[in-house]
């Protein structure tokens, strides 16, 4: 029995010198979708419609923008300042100036986050690392429409209810203009080819607008004004009042409704899951236009953006029939990062958990105390034995 107390406490000193060596280490890796709300930043998990966090942000939040890798989300709540979030630990980090007021967020491919100030009619240029910030040339207009995504290095800026469009290298910080048919009402990256959806009114349209020529590809005619617009894996979807409609880039069907009027839209990372905000709530929707979660949210977590994250919906399972390729052929699979977030399960998590290089160093050195230990007391008790 002392034999057995004593493996005993040399076990609980390893678990204990584990959680101390570990400290920090092991990711969060459980939001999948993160908020702009009143309250801060919420982190939502979607296969569960759970809010798993809400990240105090002060002034509250306007802006959010994941850079490439994933592991970072930026904020913006109004002014002349963006803080960073690092995911793994939801720590919010020292918040870096920027030359103006800024509105909108986005972090296409490479080093540079960009935002939009329209009351400078600019955009703020961010380099990392060293988060140094530069100003950009004027703008046509007060740009308040922002779009990019982390597979192109370019974004589309643009001001609503307006015709210009502004192609802009952030890493050159060159520009390109073009004028669109109609009045601007939203703008996203299609990032599986080459191209920038454009959301008009008057008339009511979908345009496709090639990032490189500047062509417009082809325009879909809408049945209403649009709100929002986002591309997945195998088209295009643009909100109509609670109406969702599926552009193929020859015809608008209609695909699904929401509860509410749709404020924004946001496709996940593989492109076969849509987050729908709402003025109260949050919609998802899979590949096909099936309802898959709805997330109730109070007053005071009334969404004002979404971002998600950059590795996949925690609902992308794979097994959701899809509407078919995109338009150069490729599959979402071939646009997916390696891994979505994991479940809360408590097999993901301890998974998620074991698979951080400090934790297993830190059970390296557990195991090895504990079996120092074991050795120790097995050594006392044989010579005991001797002496007796």
């Amino acid at each position: 029995m002392k034999i057995e107390r004593a493996f005993l406490s040399g076990g609980a000193l390893a678990l204990v010198l584990l959680l101390l060596l570990s400290g920090t280490a092991a990711a969060n890796g459980v939001g999948d979708l993160y908020v702009a709300s009143s309250a801060g930043v919420l982190e939502v998990h979607v296969k569960t419609s759970t809010v798993v966090s809400t990240i105090p942000i002060q002034p509250a939040p306007e802006a959010l923008a994941f850079a490439p890798d994933g592991r970072t989300l930026f904020v913006g709540s109004g002014g002349n300042h963006v803080s960073p979030i690092d995911i793994a630990t939801l720590e919010v980090g020292t918040a870096f100036a920027v030359p103006g007021p800024v509105s909108a967020l986005a972090y296409p491919q490479g080093a540079v986050l960009v935002g939009s100030m329209p009351t400078r009619r600019t955009l703020a240029f961010v380099h990392f690392p060293g988060a140094a910030a530069s100003e950009s040339a004027e703008l046509p207009g007060p740009g308040n429409l922002l779009a990019g995504d982390r597979h192109d290095p370019r974004i589309a800026v643009a001001e609503a209810g307006k015709s210009w469009l502004d192609i802009v290298d952030p890493a050159t910080s060159t520009f390109k203009t073009a004028t669109v048919t109609g009045e601007i009402r939203a703008l996203a990256i299609d990032r599986s080819s080459g191209a920038v959806l454009v959301a008009t009114t008057n008339p009511n349209a979908v345009a496709r607008v090639d990032l490189a020529s500047l062509a417009v590809t082809w325009t879909v005619p809408l049945s209403g004004v649009p709100a929002a617009v986002a591309p997945l894996s195998s088209s295009t979807v643009v909100s109509i009042g609670t109406g969702l409609w599926r552009v193929s880039g020859k015809s608008a069907v209609h695909w699904a409704t929401a509860r509410q009027a749709v404020l924004a839209l946001a496709a996940s990372d593989e492109g076969s899951v849509l987050h729908v905000e709402e003025a109260n709530a949050i919609e998802v929707f899979g590949a096909a236009g099936t309802l898959q979660r709805t997330l109730e949210l109070s007053a005071d977590r009334a969404p004002v953006a979404i971002a998600a994250v950059p590795a996949g919906s925690s609902l992308a399972t794979g097994t959701e029939p899809s509407v078919g390729a995109t338009a150069t052929g490729h599959l979402a699979a071939e646009i997916s990062s390696s891994k979505p977030p994991s479940t809360s399960t408590l097999v993901d998590s301890v998974s998620a958990i074991a698979s951080e290089k400090p934790v297993q160093g830190a059970l390296a050195v557990a195991f090895a105390i504990l079996l120092g230990y074991w050795l120790l007391v097995h050594w006392f008790d044989r010579r005991g034995r001797q002496t007796r």
